[in-house]
């Protein structure tokens, strides 16, 4: 299996921030990501959308986030572009944000 994650899926429809994290976990354990426990039960899936949203402005917010989920430690860097680690090895990186927030591939 790959360990590359993109912000979009295969129907070209982009995705939130906390999705592309389920997804990133899922594709470093070579899982399916419905076989995850809910991401909420670690953090606020619309916390974590929120806080990677544009600003008011519609600027880019910048920033770093660390938690754990399922027992990976997970790492979303987010500036012009977002990466995912997942246990120190990265798994989602160059996915653009689109205006709305939401990730798409660079």
């Amino acid at each position: 299996m790959s360990n590359s994650v993109s912000g979009s899926s295969s129907d070209g429809v982009s995705e939130s921030v906390s999705v592309t994290v389920v997804n990133a976990v899922a594709t470093h354990r070579e899982l399916d990501p419905t076989e995850l426990p809910p991401l909420y039960e670690w953090v606020d899936p619309d916390a974590l959308d929120a806080l990677f949203a544009p600003t008011r402005t519609g600027g880019p917010r910048r920033g770093r986030l660390e938690f754990t989920y399922d027992g990976h430690a997970v790492v979303v860097d987010c500036g012009d572009e977002v990466s995912i680690t997942v246990d120190g090895s990265p798994v989602v990186d160059s996915v653009a944000r689109s205006e709305n927030g939401f990730l798409t591939e660079a």
